[in-house]
């Protein structure tokens, strides 16, 4: 027997995460082309995702494209997807 609410909330924390993977990747990338970063709204757009950051102290490696690989949010995305996928396991129990 499933329960439907639990279901659902698993779902939207799901989605959540998803989410914010995402908003990671699109401030990774942009990090990581320098002239990107340099932009307004690639400005905007690493100041909306830098509290979402996890701080692992890994120290950014600068990229032949003036910008930089920030290693803390790649792992953080990883924590996010790896997070996702356990609550999917989760959900499929239900």
């Amino acid at each position: 027997m499933t329960s439907k609410p639990l279901r659902t909330v698993l779902t939207v924390l799901m989605d959540i995460l998803i989410v914010l993977a995402i908003g990671l990747t699109a401030s990774l990338v942009v990090q990581f082309f320098g002239t990107l970063a340099a932009q307004g709204w690639g400005e905007a757009v690493i100041a909306l995702t830098a509290w979402l950051k996890v701080p692992f102290g890994v120290e950014p490696i600068k990229t032949p494209y003036g910008g930089v690989f920030n290693v803390d949010i790649a792992l953080t995305i990883g924590v996010l997807v790896l997070a996702e996928w356990m609550l999917s396991m989760v959900r499929s129990r239900e």
